[in-house]
C-alpha cells in the first residue's frame, strides 16, 4: 500500500519546518509538499490531488470554505491543525466538511492517528479540543443522534446510515461532531464505545 499523501499549510515557516523533520523517514505518511497561503495551496491541491490536507486557520488567502470547494470534487480530506480550543468552531467546520480537527500542542503521535482515522472515513476530534468544553456543550443526546449511534454501533457505515434515513452523508458527519462533543468521545469508534458503556444503547 502506497503512503497517505499529504500537504502541510500554515503561515509559520519554523513550524512547517517542524512537519518536515517530524514527518521524514515516517513509514506511512508522506508530506509532499508545504505551503504558507490559502491561494497558494489551492494550487498545490489541484497539481498534486493528496489525499489530506493539514490546515491552519490563520492563513492569509482562501478561506476554509474555499479550499473545501477544491478538495470535496477529489475526495481530499483536510484536517484542522490549530491552537484554537473553540469547540464550537471545529463543530462548524465539520458541518462544512472538515474531517478532523488538532491542536497544535498536540503530540506527533496524536497527529499521526488523526491522520490516519481520517483517511479510514472518521471524524477525528482533539481530545485536549474535548477537554477544553467542560459544561459549554449539553450532555443529553437526541433520539436522531441515540439512534444514528446504534446503527453504528451495528457496523453500518455512515454512507449506509444516511441512505437509510433519507439524509446526506454529510448530515451524518454533523451528527457524529455533536455526538463526539457532547460524550467527550475523540471519533466515531470511540463514542460507540463511549454510548455502549453507558448503556444509551445496545449491540443487537
Amino acid at each position: 500500500m502506497s503512503n497517505i499523501a499529504i500537504i502541510a499549510a500554515d503561515d509559520h515557516e519554523i513550524f512547517l519546518q517542524g512537519l518536515k523533520s517530524l514527518f521524514a523517514g515516517n513509514q506511512t505518511i508522506s508530506l509532499v509538499d508545504t505551503c504558507n497561503n490559502g491561494d497558494d495551496l489551492i494550487g498545490r491541491i489541484q497539481l498534486l490531488s493528496p489525499q489530506l490536507v493539514l490546515l491552519d486557520l490563520s492563513m492569509p488567502g482562501a478561506s476554509v470554505k474555499d479550499i473545501l470547494e477544491v478538495t470535496r470534487p477529489i475526495n481530499t480530506s483536510i484536517i484542522i491543525l490549530t491552537m484554537n480550543l473553540d469547540a464550537q468552531l471545529a463543530n462548524g467546520l465539520v458541518t462544512q466538511g472538515v474531517s478532523g480537527y488538532v491542536l497544535k500542542e498536540s503530540a506527533f503521535e496524536e497527529l499521526e492517528f488523526a491522520i490516519n482515522q481520517v483517511i479510514s472515513g472518521e471524524v477525528y476530534l482533539s481530545p485536549l479540543l474535548l477537554e477544553s468544553m467542560n459544561n459549554s456543550v449539553e450532555s443529553n443526546l437526541t433520539a436522531r443522534e441515540i439512534e444514528i449511534l446504534q446503527l453504528a454501533a451495528e457496523g453500518i457505515s455512515n454512507k449506509e446510515i444516511a441512505c437509510d434515513l433519507a439524509i446526506t452523508e454529510r448530515t451524518i458527519r454533523f451528527h457524529f461532531s455533536n455526538i463526539c462533543l457532547k460524550l467527550g468521545a475523540s471519533n466515531r469508534s470511540n463514542a460507540i464505545a463511549k454510548s455502549l458503556k453507558l448503556h444509551l444503547i445496545d449491540i443487537i
